[in-house]
């Protein structure tokens, strides 16, 4: 019997603190004022990215958009929506800007009241996929595969065959261990430019300059594909000389490789010996 009664208290203490915890939990369950249609979104540079913001009651008589990356506030960037009366639902556009894939991007919706009190702030965090300019330099690329005219021209050579696009538009070569094949080691690697914008990529053109000449050679790509760890670059090539047509095909595809002390330059050459001709990198 006493064991009973014991058993029965303890189901009464568990219910109520169940209850109890409850009511604790509704009681912080406190409805945003300020109340976005997300709180994460993503796209890559050039993207507009878009959300809705509601305002509940009519304590915000200010709404005010502020941006950081990092935590780090972004200070030319500072946007008041205006409120209408009888409104409560305002639409928020924004394009992804280069430098905003560096951080952790955060736009941070500011309600105040008619006296400049903060009511209530709700954040939306967009997620930057790097594209562009920005994803070129992010990485080294490394030969993948080579098709010329149709056929596999990739040699197992050739696959540690790897370039670096600098930031400042400096072009580095390293031929990887395996040695050059094509005289690459003939040639003084200058430069790259885009056709395009920081963006949107079209074209990739590689500056360098042959061997002792004074003036550079320019070779043209089309950027098929950028994304991602994918960089797919198209030209054609004279080959008539093997009996090829004088505009063949030649499709390039590399991989993003993340950037190492292992990169080495002119491998196994002094790339001081490499400066024949007038480099200007951003120049051409």
């Amino acid at each position: 019997m006493i064991n009973s009664i014991v058993r029965l208290l303890s189901l009464v203490g568990l219910g109520l603190a169940t209850f109890l915890a409850c009511e604790e939990d509704s009681s912080i369950a406190i409805e945003s004022k300020v109340a976005l249609d997300k709180t994460t979104t993503s796209g890559k540079i050039g993207d507009v990215i878009t959300a809705n913001v509601t305002l509940k009651g009519s304590d915000v008589q200010k709404l005010v958009v502020t941006k950081s990356i990092n935590g780090v506030p972004a200070p030319d960037f500072s946007v008041e929506i205006p409120l209408t009366a009888g409104n409560d639902s305002y639409p928020f556009s924004q394009m992804i800007l280069a430098g905003d894939e560096e951080g952790t991007l955060v736009y941070t919706f500011s309600g105040f009241n008619g006296s400049g009190a903060l009511i209530d702030a709700s954040d939306l965090a967009v997620s930057v996929r790097l594209s562009g300019v920005p994803l070129l330099t992010r990485y080294d690329w490394r030969l993948a595969q080579q098709i010329t005219g149709g056929d596999n021209t990739l040699t197992d050579a050739m696959r540690d065959n790897v370039y670096r696009l600098n930031a400042d538009y400096s072009w580095q070569y390293d031929w990887g261990a395996s040695g050059p094949t094509n005289f690459e080691d003939l040639n003084q690697y200058c430069a790259w430019k885009i056709i395009g914008n920081e963006s949107q990529v079209d074209s990739i053109y590689l500056i360098k300059f042959g061997f002792l000449a004074a003036t550079p050679t320019l070779e043209g790509y089309k950027v098929t594909k950028l994304e991602g760890e994918d960089l797919w670059l198209e030209t054609t090539m004279d080959l008539s000389w093997l009996g090829l047509s004088a505009e063949t095909p030649v499709i390039e595809k590399y991989i993003g490789i993340a950037k190492s002390s292992d990169f080495t330059p002119y491998r196994g050459a002094n790339p001081a010996d490499y400066s024949w001709g007038n480099c200007t990198p951003g120049a051409y």
